[in-house]
């Protein structure tokens, strides 16, 4: 299923800087309370569209905020994968320089 696909640290990296600038850019795009009020010309479809253009908004809002939840689960893994490679990293070496201890 994955046969080929090798995801690399720099890519994690880059993948997290793009969904956190893609989060940034959704989130400018729209006002959190949703597009402007419109009126309909009567009070009662003026109410049922600011409460649809609402709801649009929270859903605007919640979508950014999993673009920037996934943005900062890449860079965790970034992170912790970094920090075990430095490790190893530092065994192997630590080994090969000094293989008595």
């Amino acid at each position: 299923m994955t046969d080929g696909f090798q995801v690399t640290m720099s890519h994690l990296q880059e993948a997290a800087g793009k969904f956190g600038a893609e989060a940034k850019a959704f989130s400018s795009a729209m006002p959190a309370n949703g597009p402007a009020p419109v009126d309909g010309g009567s009070w009662v479809i003026n109410d049922a569209l600011s409460q649809v253009l609402e709801s649009i908004g929270l859903l605007h809002t919640q979508l950014s905020g999993v673009l920037k939840n996934d943005s900062d689960g890449l860079d965790a893994n970034y992170r912790e994968y970094r920090s075990a490679e430095d490790k190893i990293t530092r065994i192997v070496t630590a080994v090969v320089t000094n293989p008595e201890k």
